[in-house]
């Protein structure tokens, strides 16, 4: 009996974690619906769970739930958000790099191609 209780406090907390997850994916897919950047969407989400994870905590600890819910099962979703947090910003940094770097070098290529950058004779 003991075994089936423990296996359903594990599955709460993992169904909560969840609808967390649940509740940030909506976030970013509504964000990218309306802006087409996916980049943005990721970092939206990952803001939307943070949010909402240590929502969930402090009115845990104010409504006095946090019996059933201790601090140190924080810990690891914020280990997993900060590695995440650090992945996409790297990835965004690079890519915003990429695209000016882009940019920049269709400029050039244009103002070359049109003769724009000659002196006058």
């Amino acid at each position: 009996m003991q075994e089936r209780l423990a296996f359903w406090g594990v599955a709460s907390e993992m169904n909560k974690l969840l609808s967390l997850f649940l509740w940030a994916s909506l976030a970013a897919l509504g964000v990218y619906v309306a802006r087409r950047r996916i980049i943005f969407a990721l970092k939206t989400g990952a803001i939307v769970y943070v949010v909402l994870l240590f929502g969930r905590l402090l009115l845990s600890l104010l409504t006095g739930g946090a019996q059933n819910e201790p601090v140190g099962d924080l810990v690891i979703p914020v280990l997993v958000l900060i590695g995440l947090w650090f992945v996409l910003s790297k990835v965004s940094t690079a890519y915003a790099e990429r695209r000016d770097r882009e940019k920049r070098l269709r400029r050039e290529a244009l103002t070359r191609a049109s003769g724009a950058g000659r002196a006058a004779r």
